[in-house]
């Protein structure tokens, strides 16, 4: 799963993400989106048959990172789950 935002300057009509119908998608919004069809063998790769990646087209997605954790949380974090 990835992150892309809604850069169209409207809202958007997204079939099928929540299996009901349609989702409408306001300009700005950021939702989780599938990197792969339903049929995808997560075992393909590019150029197999049954590799089906989601294209999000540019002029209307773009993608967002996800956050970056600073390391001193990380060490903290990891700091807090040792044993006794």
């Amino acid at each position: 799963m990835s992150k892309v935002r809604n850069i169209s300057g409207g809202p958007l009509d997204v079939p099928l993400l929540d299996r009901t119908g349609i989702v409408r998608v306001e300009d700005g919004e950021v939702l989780e989106v599938p990197d792969f069809q339903p049929a995808h063998n997560p075992e393909s790769v590019p150029g197999d048959p049954d590799h089906y990646p989601v294209t999000w087209p540019g002029d209307k997605w773009e993608p967002v990172p996800e956050p970056k954790v600073p390391a001193e949380k990380k060490r903290s974090a990891a700091a807090g789950k040792g044993g006794a």
